[in-house]
């Protein structure tokens, strides 16, 4: 089977139009792989992709499964209208 690459713009539409910008701040990140470049083209390989969105998936379920142990400290306006 042969490996299926995505171009910049098929990158961008497949996060749902997301601007170059995102794009590289997401391999700056280390959110996506490096692209592979042909001919100062970008190519990102679709499988290393669903790969990636497999584990941020995993990793979202585990959060919203096990919150946060304690919440945040409410803000001091609202312990005083509390008080009152």
């Amino acid at each position: 089977m042969s490996k299926r690459y995505l171009t910049r713009r098929q990158l961008r539409e497949r996060y749902g139009g997301i601007a170059d910008v995102t794009v590289r701040r997401w391999i700056d990140s280390g959110r996506i792989d490096e692209p592979l470049r042909i001919a100062n083209r970008d190519y990102f390989d679709e499988a290393k992709l669903d790969a990636t969105d497999r584990r941020h998936a995993a990793e979202y379920q585990r959060a919203r499964e096990n919150p946060a142990k304690r919440a945040p400290r409410p803000r001091k306006e609202q312990e005083a209208s509390r008080e009152s």
